[in-house]
């Protein structure tokens, strides 16, 4: 079925900022609250989730990896794994700077 799109004749072009973030029916997401944990307990794997089939556990895990979901510290490493019907998370903290890398790689022997 083709869609038509009609406009108000009197609707002016606005500019702003920034546009609105997108929403994912609850506020900051269910991912966000249910992950947090996981923030106060650094480098700790935890089941986060068990679905009914492996290929929906691939799914979230691809997900949770690409955030297409909403997650507390997006920017943070954080690291997704799926085992069968399970996923499996772990937040790891800030990432490192590029500056450490290149510091390490200098210093390295061979």
């Amino acid at each position: 079925m083709k869609r038509t799109i009609t406009m108000k004749r009197d609707q002016s072009v606005e500019f702003v900022d920034e546009i609105p973030r997108k929403r994912t029916g609850g506020g900051e997401g269910k991912w966000a609250a249910h992950l947090m944990p996981l923030v106060e307990n650094p480098n700790r794997w935890a089941l986060v989730h068990t679905c009914e089939t492996p290929e929906q556990a691939n799914k979230l895990q691809s997900n949770l990896h690409a955030r297409m979901v909403i997650i507390p510290e997006p920017n943070h490493t954080w690291e997704f794994a799926a085992r069968g019907i399970e996923v499996y998370a772990v937040y790891r903290g800030r990432k490192r700077a590029v500056s450490d890398a290149s510091v390490r790689r200098a210093n390295r022997r061979g």
